[in-house]
């Protein structure tokens, strides 16, 4: 199954060890995300950092490991501008345009656990329990 991830999703695997980070190491999903994903990241990295409560360069050195392992595979906004104002279109929340824009020009649905994405029909919204029913 291919999906994009949105930052939550990312967020949470990283925070704790548990069912998240599992699914993301599923080898039957196959993972995306806009490199927006990777700006949000580095935006929040020093709260996130104390969250864990690890030093920066370690739970970065973290976010990179499970990115890598996870295979999620990072799409250039580029490569999805011509699905943008669709996406605009779409899309409940203006922060979430380019996970849409890279779902609709990939043709997959989307994880995550903001329950405001699924009041649209068009993209098809997987939560973490969806998926756990899924897989």
């Amino acid at each position: 199954m291919e999906l994009v991830v949105d930052a939550n999703v990312l967020v949470s695997a990283l925070l704790k060890q548990g069912t998240t980070r599992e699914l993301m190491l599923n080898t039957d999903l196959i993972l995306y995300s806009s490199d927006f994903i990777v700006e949000e990241f580095f935006e929040h990295l020093d709260k996130l950092a104390r969250k864990a409560q690890l030093p920066k360069t370690v739970f970065q050195d973290q976010a990179e490991e499970l990115i890598v392992e996870s295979g999620l595979r990072i799409i250039p906004k580029n490569d999805v501008r011509e699905f943008v104002k669709k996406a605009e279109q779409i899309s409940p929340d203006p922060d979430d345009v380019l996970y849409f824009a890279t779902a609709i020009r990939l043709n997959c649905g989307i994880w995550s656990n903001d329950k405001e994405l699924k009041k649209q029909k068009h993209v098809k919204i997987y939560s973490t329990s969806d998926l756990l029913q899924l897989v």
